[in-house]
């Protein structure tokens, strides 16, 4: 198995008894939107990788619940990066992060807009988690 490069996080809030999922834009394109995520630093493990990025890049704070799994793909730059994520529950939002725009959507809604086949199918192992701690069956 390749060397993890990233992580990020699949935030989930739970509103009106149904989970709501923190997307964000992509750094380059604000018509991507994906999971918050981001390089591991030295020293740094992937589950402090995955809460700093989600705080970085949307200003919410979030503690991890589980594993949700990896995905691996080439930049376009030819860099291959592989990124563990990490289902996570949201805390408090603490401001805007570092400008990017982000948006809560449902399970549907989050299907449409992410825009990788891999974030999606990321999504639909996360969901019967997420709807449990919503208290849904």
């Amino acid at each position: 198995m390749a060397e993890l490069t990233h992580a990020g996080g699949i935030v989930i809030r739970i509103e009106n008894g149904a989970p709501r999922y923190l997307l964000v834009t992509a750094r380059r394109h604000d018509d991507r939107w994906l999971f918050p995520k981001g390089h591991i630093d030295p020293g740094e493990t992937p589950e402090l990788t995955a809460v700093r990025e989600v705080l970085e890049e949307s200003g919410v704070r979030a503690r991890i619940l589980e594993p949700a799994g990896s995905i691996k793909y080439e930049k376009g730059d030819g860099r291959a990066v592989h990124c563990a994520f990490f289902l996570m529950e949201h805390i408090r939002t603490d401001g805007a992060g570092e400008g990017r725009k982000h948006r809560w959507c449902t399970f549907d809604e989050a299907l449409s807009v992410l825009s990788m086949d891999d974030l999606r199918d990321l999504l639909r192992r996360c969901h019967p988690v997420a709807s449990q701690l919503a208290g849904r069956p």
